[in-house]
């Protein structure tokens, strides 16, 4: 090294390493915020899955003969997991808009499948996605015209 020498190979090799340091960390750091918000994004759909099922298969809904333009609280049930045909087929009159605020997310979509136990379909309404980034799906066993079905309420954002 000559005397007043300010750059040598050994500070740019460090400062190529805290660069590098620093690189990988911010990285990292970010790609830690985007798990952190989409694992806070995916609880937030369970619980709305979760409480738009519980509307859809415990209760009759407000009013309790309620149809699509009269409706204040939806659910399907005629008793405890026993889906009343009629409210479903006005359930489907409902806009995908109105459907995600009754359900209490309109920040979130909806929708809701009815099917045999064998998964042919019976009726379903909602918005529909083939590939969500990331959504939860909710099934629920239930009683259709006295036979045992599936309900799956699925949402998304």
């Amino acid at each position: 090294m000559h005397k007043g020498q300010i750059i040598t190979t050994d500070l740019i090799f460090a400062l190529t390493i805290a660069l590098a340091l620093v690189f990988m960390i911010n990285s990292q750091w970010g790609m830690m915020l985007k798990n952190a918000d989409d694992a806070e994004t995916r609880i937030s759909l369970e619980k709305a899955a979760y409480v738009a099922t519980f509307y859809l298969i415990n209760g009759p809904g407000y009013p309790i003969s309620w149809n699509s333009t009269n409706v204040h609280v939806i659910g399907l049930a005629s008793d405890l997991n026993a889906i009343n045909g009629k409210k479903f087929i006005e359930l489907m009159k409902i806009d995908n808009a109105s459907l995600s605020t009754f359900l209490g997310a309109p920040e979130f979509k909806f929708s809701v499948n009815l099917t045999k136990i064998d998964d042919t379909p019976i009726n379903s309404t909602g918005y529909f996605t083939q590939n969500p980034n990331i959504s939860a799906r909710i099934l629920s066993y239930v009683s259709f015209n006295n036979t045992l079905s599936k309900l799956y309420v699925t949402v998304w954002k």
